[in-house]
């Protein structure tokens, strides 16, 4: 079973979506021009490394600027992390521990960061001033088959290598995905793309975006049910479609195209079911 929606009858949030795309863009395209000091991060729970580096995510002329990275020696079964400004890159790895590193940009006073765990969850996030910039970029590492939910206001959203039950909501952003194996994977964004490829069949995907172009690219070793609906665009699925298959993929798109594939397919060329404007 296949099921294609295409037309002209959503229209609401655009104007509201492409204010947040404006913003998004000024506050994450950065500038080579001008110069920053550093400063230290401050939080709590982990470790922080000794000159521990890394070149920050967000840079501004007149801003400060500072990086830290934090060893979580407690073992980590989940991650939750909230952002405001800034990208956030999380990443499935070997163990059962989690490290975390924070780029800061900031106007006058620098974000309070934190990091805790409770019951093997690890919830990261910050809070900040009353300034003009204000941005943290995560880079955080976490056992494989670690459940991941990851909330941003405006930032990019990459994930890699993760195994385990993966959301991630983006009001302004891309949301990027590659070697994911996990059962279920959400992955949300009013304004930007949505790509993932997929080295294991989860038995649930959904993505949605309002204003931005959906791909995924599923393995041949598994039967589907696709579920696709563009208003302003077209959906192409380029799988063999099943009633009763186990898997089930479900897209929608206000305002861009749709393409399911196989993992390992080029382009949005060649043949495909597909309906649209």
């Amino acid at each position: 079973m296949m099921r294609y929606q295409s037309g002209m009858d959503r229209t609401p949030h655009a104007a509201r979506l492409c204010g947040l795309a404006l913003i998004a863009g000024l506050a994450l395209s950065g500038c080579s021009l001008g110069s920053a000091s550093s400063s230290a991060s401050t939080g709590s729970s982990g470790t922080a490394a000794p000159g521990a580096s890394a070149s920050p995510g967000v840079s501004i002329p007149g801003t400060h600027r500072a990086t830290a990275v934090y060893a979580i020696a407690s073992p980590v079964t989940a991650l939750v992390v909230t952002s405001r400004v800034g990208n956030v890159t999380v990443t499935g790895a070997g163990g059962s521990t989690a490290s975390v590193t924070e780029e800061i940009t900031y106007t006058s006073k620098p974000p309070v960061t934190t990091r805790s765990v409770s019951g093997g969850t690890l919830t990261v996030g910050y809070n900040c001033p009353v300034e003009l910039v204000c941005a943290v970029v995560y880079h955080i590492r976490v056992p494989r088959t670690a459940a991941v939910q990851v909330t941003a206001n405006a930032g990019r959203i990459a994930l890699a290598g993760l195994a385990g039950q993966v959301t991630a909501k983006a009001d302004a952003g891309l949301i990027t995905a590659t070697g994911l194996a996990g059962a279920s994977v959400s992955l949300t964004t009013d304004v930007g793309a949505i790509t993932a490829d997929f080295a294991g069949a989860p038995v649930t995907i959904v993505a949605v975006t309002r204003i931005g172009a959906i791909t995924l690219r599923v393995p041949k070793a598994a039967s589907y049910l696709v579920i696709a609906n563009a208003s302003f665009g077209q959906a192409t699925v380029r799988i063999p479609q099943d009633p009763s298959a186990p898997h089930t993929i479900r897209a929608t798109a206000d305002v861009g195209a749709i393409l399911v594939t196989y993992l390992g397919a080029s382009g949005p060329g060649g043949a495909g079911q597909s309906i649209g404007n």
